[in-house]
């Protein structure tokens, strides 16, 4: 296997890790346990689904943490940052066009997501390097260089400064479960980003109150984005 494969194969398993749990990506888990025991990520999921009950508290934790709540750690790009509610659309517009220059389309019922979940975006990625490594095995140079400039493209405007955001969150950071998860795909992407020569803009999580107070005019003033 090549490099390019072998962190293929990384993005995927955070992209399992970063999903809901439901049977499918559980099942994933329960099929590579014996490999991932001592994964400094997948570890402690595994260890939380052996205990009583584990599948059923493993996503609960998920939703407490994720999905409930004025003040969840969003899973979902576009929930971040402090102007978010005018450039949502044009964001998600972004990413689908991403996918969609490469054949993917993501159907939202089915997926149960919007194209901004990080677990997609580790999936479109993980896509991107095996394209890569196919078209190195080939010899196909050009091919190979549209793609590696999708790859540094996606990580600068989205994936790069997105998966830093996550773990940045206290309660994500604190939790025993998740954090290692998300500490584990903030490390995996920045890898991926310095073999680009990529430096992605911070990208911090604001309450909506927080994000409010940022558009108001007169005494404060709107804050310059580049």
């Amino acid at each position: 296997m090549n490099d390019l494969s072998h962190r293929a194969r990384q993005i995927t398993l955070a992209s399992v890790l970063a999903a809901y749990p439901d049977e499918e990506a559980v099942s994933v888990l329960h099929d590579l346990e014996r490999d991932l025991a001592t994964h400094p990520a997948a570890g402690p999921v595994l260890a939380a689904l052996a205990a009583p009950r584990g599948e059923d508290d493993l996503r609960s934790a998920f939703v407490d943490l994720f999905d409930r709540g004025g003040q969840r750690a969003s899973l979902h790009e576009t929930e971040y940052g402090r102007m978010r509610g005018m450039s949502k659309g044009n964001d998600l517009a972004d990413i689908a066009g991403f996918y969609n220059a490469f054949g993917l389309g993501v159907d939202s019922e089915a997926a149960h997501e919007t194209p901004d979940h990080i677990a997609i975006e580790l999936e479109f990625y993980a896509m991107l390097l095996l394209k890569e490594a196919h078209l190195t095995e080939r010899g196909d140079d050009e091919g190979r260089s549209i793609v590696k400039d999708a790859r540094q493209k996606f990580l600068r405007d989205h994936l790069g400064s997105f998966a830093a955001a996550i773990v940045a969150r206290p309660d994500v950071a604190s939790d025993p479960v998740y954090g290692p998860v998300f500490g584990w795909v903030r490390d995996i992407v920045a890898v991926e980003c310095r073999d680009l020569g990529v430096t992605p803009a911070p990208l911090d999580y604001f309450s909506d109150g927080e994000a409010k107070e940022e558009m108001k005019c007169g005494s404060v003033h709107l804050p310059i984005v580049s």
